[in-house]
């Protein structure tokens, strides 16, 4: 038990397989398809109806801040983890630690982006942090999809390892995972900034995505059944955000607007259904 908790002296190094390009390119692809899913689940709704300039600056800040942030994971979580695994150990308290603060870290940088939104455009603070969110699960799932695809990863005994059909199924598992958990905690942010409440939805927020980071890096290094919890979150995130946080940042007159829209598109429907 002692050597889950405390870090021994490690003389192994991971040795990083060079990938191919192309490989490289497809899990960059696998993450625009986890940016596209959760902009058409979460955000299509409000585009024709909201102004969205915040929130396509966020989604860029997410892209930018994602890949610094998991690339920084990769080395100072990933590859520890990677390197206790081939002694037949892990250390999750230490791994635990790093996660959560990068989590905190990237909960204060939505929350600064979504005050900033709500001073500039009301009621835009919601999509904002949604936004953000998908930026920074697409970069997520983009450096997950490259570990998954190293074929080393056979070396400390993982359940799917190189390139192939089961890795790419569990790299878009994955994006699932870090898309609808992601972008649901930013919106979550976002609407509870406009009440006026910070601190409590960072901390947990960030409790949040660490818990997401760890299993996927689990799911990486050890079996995809780990990615369950993951899965879960993200149906439960996705249901609240699309219910509950996304829609309040719609003003009374949006809210006519979207049920107008809605009801001259029935129309449309059953006028060509009669034709």
């Amino acid at each position: 038990m002692r050597r889950i908790f405390h870090r021994e002296a490690a003389g192994r190094v991971m040795e990083v397989t060079e990938l191919p390009q192309w490989q490289f390119q497809v899990a960059m692809l696998i993450g625009l398809i986890t940016f596209t899913m959760a902009w058409a689940r979460g955000m299509r709704r409000y585009t024709p109806i909201q102004d969205l300039s915040q929130a396509y600056k966020a989604l860029i800040i997410g892209f930018i801040g994602g890949a610094i942030l998991a690339s920084a994971l990769d080395i100072w979580v990933f590859r520890r983890m990677y390197e206790d695994l081939a002694q037949d150990s892990i250390y999750l308290v230490e791994m635990g630690a790093l996660l959560l603060l990068a989590g905190w870290a990237e909960g204060a940088l939505c929350v600064y982006l979504c005050s900033r939104s709500e001073r500039k455009v009301t009621s835009a603070a919601t999509t904002t942090g949604y936004a953000f969110g998908i930026g920074s699960a697409a970069m997520t799932t983009a450096v997950a999809a490259v570990r998954i695809f190293d074929p080393a990863l056979a070396s400390i005994g993982s359940d799917v390892h190189g390139f192939g059909i089961d890795t790419i199924v569990v790299s878009i598992l994955i994006g699932v995972s870090a898309g609808f958990t992601f972008a649901p905690l930013g919106s979550a942010q976002g609407a509870l900034v406009r009440h006026k409440e910070r601190f409590t939805p960072l901390i947990l927020t960030g409790a949040g995505r660490a818990a997401v980071r760890l299993c996927i890096y689990l799911a990486v290094l050890v079996s995809p059944i780990a990615l369950g919890f993951g899965l879960a979150l993200a149906l439960w995130l996705d249901a609240r955000a699309n219910n509950r946080w996304l829609p309040s940042s719609l003003t009374p007159l949006q809210l006519r607007v979207e049920r107008r829209m809605l009801k001259n598109r029935k129309l449309g429907h059953s006028d060509i259904e009669e034709e």
